[in-house]
């Protein structure tokens, strides 16, 4: 079955199961945007697949586990550096559409680009500095490749802000192409032509700034994009602002991203601060591998948050409970395959990227059983965030990552990279638990693959 079949297969399947006789533009619109997304990640996954094979070969487990260090810490340092704004920005511009105040929608993307530019330009340096204060105490390599990824940082941020707007104005796809299609193959082409010239010289560093190179030509294709995509209404408006209120309301979403993304890299910077980058490194690989069986759940995401804002604006329960509850059975079909296939034959997995890294065969099957129950408790989060409950996403990813952190500091010590993934995999099912029980108790909704065929069914 090609990509192509595979991805006819979950539209057809996804509008089934919405309701195949009398499906609504709406139901049409959530299952190409979903199947879209699902197309879109299958070839960035597989990119990303070869990307780590081949990156892990070139560089070795030390130079790729300085390599993934970099790049953790950027995408770490992405979260303060955008504010919460690119949350903000999907709910707000979604809603802003729906409503045509394109007033607030302009001064809105104008003020939250502004910011997020110039706060991220201060953190790249504010890294930068202190990065050249423990010199003497890091590997040089390590330093190097983290000073060269932090050129990156601005472009990261912006790039949020760019993809949330297209999400808000229902072009979930247009707006993940540059980042998902066009930036890995770039990437590999870069990497190929260097190789060719450099051969065995090729290391870390030099591998970021090639990763520069193909991120700084997505970005400026995706923000052609935008700029062909926002209405003519924007255009043709003043911009009016609103900073109190959406500071109110960003804030809070930067501490739930900044919380997820200790969830998520805690494991990584803690491994390599404390085991060395070789740790780090073989770490990594099995990490990516959980991963895949999360792309499907992050498609169907992308393209659900801007319907929850809609139909929840609209009152529209009924609907909104049958899209979740049938979006999440499309998710777990598609999961558990592919979660069994790693948690039985994870060695075969590892193997491809070297024998060394058959060593995280076990943190390979721990992190695959977590992610199966994050795909099966569905979008937990997004639920929260775009019917305005950010707070109760705050606080319960807050919960899941100091419990992350404390795990991580009482187990790698001695389980090293099995004690990560059993922090990580923990934390995880601690933050579904509390995020599907607050969805019950603030909006009525059931976000688990058994929708309202529960026992504490309201009423």
């Amino acid at each position: 079955m090609t990509i192509s079949d595979k991805i006819n297969h979950l539209r057809y399947l996804f509008q089934h199961l919405l309701g195949k006789k009398g499906v609504t533009n709406l139901k049409g619109r959530l299952a190409r945007s979903a199947s879209g997304s699902f197309g879109l990640r299958i070839a960035s996954t597989g990119l990303s697949f070869i990307i780590g094979l081949l990156l892990a070969r070139l560089l070795g487990t030390a130079g790729y586990g300085a390599y993934t260090y970099a790049i953790t810490w950027v995408g770490f340092l992405a979260v303060p550096g955008a504010l919460g704004l690119d949350k903000l920005l999907v709910r707000e511009v979604a809603i802003y559409e729906t409503t045509s105040e394109w007033h607030f929608m302009r001064g809105l993307l104008r003020w939250a680009n502004q910011t997020v530019l110039i706060v991220s330009l201060g953190l790249a340096l504010l890294a930068a500095f202190i990065g050249s204060i423990f010199a003497g105490r890091q590997d040089s390599l390590v330093l190097i490749s983290l000073w060269i990824a932090m050129v990156s940082l601005p472009l990261v941020t912006l790039t949020r802000l760019r993809q949330a707007v297209l999400k808000g104005l229902n072009r979930v796809i247009a707006g993940q192409v540059p980042e998902m299609l066009i930036q890995p193959i770039l990437f590999l082409c870069f990497l190929g032509i260097t190789y060719l010239l450099l051969g065995k010289a090729l290391t870390a560093p030099r591998t970021l700034g090639i990763n520069i190179a193909a991120t700084g030509i997505a970005f400026i294709v995706g923000t052609r994009v935008l700029l062909k995509t926002l209405p003519p209404s924007i255009k043709e408006t003043g911009p009016s602002y609103k900073i109190r209120e959406w500071m109110r309301s960003a804030l809070p979403l930067m501490l739930i991203t900044g919380m997820q993304i200790i969830n998520a890299k805690t494991d990584i910077i803690m491994l390599g601060a404390m085991k060395g980058t070789k740790e780090a490194g073989i770490y990594s690989v099995a990490n990516r591998g959980a991963e895949f069986i999360t792309f499907i759940l992050l498609a169907v995401n992308t393209a659900l948050a801007p319907t929850v804002a809609s139909l929840y604006a609209a009152g529209d329960m009924k609907k909104l409970q049958d899209v979740v509850t049938k979006s999440t059975r499309v998710i777990l079909l598609f999961s558990l395959p592919i979660g069994l296939a790693l948690i039985l034959c994870g060695h075969w997995f590892l193997l491809l990227f070297g024998e060394a890294f058959t060593q995280g065969r076990m943190s390979l099957a721990i992190l695959s059983a977590g992610q199966l129950v994050n795909a099966s408790m569905g979008s937990v989060g997004p639920l929260l965030v775009m019917t305005g409950h950010e707070r109760n996403v705050a606080i319960g990813v807050g919960i899941s990552a100091a419990l992350n952190i404390i795990l991580n500091a009482l187990l790698i010590p001695g389980w090293s990279i099995a004690g990560a993934a059993i922090a990580t995999a923990s934390s995880m099912i601690t933050w579904n638990i509390l995020l599907a029980t607050w969805v019950y108790k603030t909006i009525g909704i059931h976000s688990t693959a058994l929708g309202e065929f529960v026992p504490w069914r309201k009423g």
